[in-house]
């Protein structure tokens, strides 16, 4: 139920708040599903998308930078390598 409410609360600031608070929201996002901030990129480049701005989108660059560094520090703490 968590995880729907806040990947539901994320997509939603996306639209209504500015980016840094989305941003955080979605690096809260991750300590209960990782991709949660691949989900928020990929939306506010959909959403925002203009054909000459920018040919990377960014957003969702972030996003796979913030789930891929979620996911190397979930095995380590599952593994119980870090401590």
């Amino acid at each position: 139920m968590m995880r729907g409410i806040l990947t539901f609360f994320t997509l939603v600031s996306v639209i209504f708040f500015p980016w840094p608070f989305a941003a955080t929201l979605a690096v809260v996002g991750v300590f209960v599903e990782p991709l949660v901030p691949l989900a928020a990129g990929i939306f506010a480049d959909t959403l925002y998308y203009t054909p000459h701005a920018n040919a990377l989108p960014f957003f969702t660059l972030y996003g796979a930078i913030v789930t891929i560094v979620a996911f190397i520090v979930r095995s380590r703490l599952r593994a119980s390598i870090m401590k």
